[in-house]
């Protein structure tokens, strides 16, 4: 027998999207304490989640348990996802397409055109998720990451306002609803 403790299995349509609050932030902060280097702050959260005008913030819960979370700024027509994390146990079983299903349609509905982000150059699973919604890399910031000098890819994707993207999103919708 493993010494490593299974998860049981569960379909991501078990996954609930709820707006973050102040009591998700212990468990929020002990992901990111697990996924990046330098982690936020709870101050720094606090000060995003109390934003309710442009910001968005979302925690993905599994029977009570925050197993992800993302976060998008408004500016105007222009969306730019700020993070997006999903505890470690629990990755590669859609939830972060989940999350990030649910902050593309927050930026549509807040009346967005374009969204954008910036990634590790190593995350190559980011890239492709990301990719899935249509963004592109479009440029390159040098170094972005101070705690490692990494390079962050900056990607965008253009007229989420469109028939075109909400067929896009139909189909992700379809995966993320086939999975549970």
């Amino acid at each position: 027998m493993s010494a490593v403790a299974r998860q049981p299995e569960f379909g991501v349509s078990e996954v609930e999207l709820v707006s973050m609050k102040r009591r998700h932030l212990r468990q929020v902060l002990r992901i990111e304490g697990q996924v990046y280097p330098r982690p936020w702050s709870s101050a720094l959260f606090l000060q995003e989640i109390a934003h309710r005008n442009d910001r968005v913030y979302f925690v993905a819960r599994l029977q009570g348990q925050v197993v992800g979370y993302g976060g998008l700024m408004t500016s105007g027509l222009e969306g730019h996802i700020t993070n997006i994390a999903v505890d470690p146990v629990h990755q590669g079983r859609h939830i972060g397409l989940k999350i990030m299903l649910g902050l593309m349609e927050a930026a549509v509905e807040r009346g967005g055109k374009t969204v954008s982000l910036e990634v590790r150059k190593s995350n190559d699973v980011a890239q492709r998720l990301y990719e899935k919604f249509g963004f592109q890399p479009v440029g390159v910031r040098r170094g972005y990451y101070v705690e490692t000098g990494e390079d962050a890819i900056v990607m965008w994707v253009d007229a989420v306002d469109t028939d075109e993207y909400e067929a896009k999103m139909d189909l992700i919708r379809e995966e993320v609803l086939s999975d549970g």
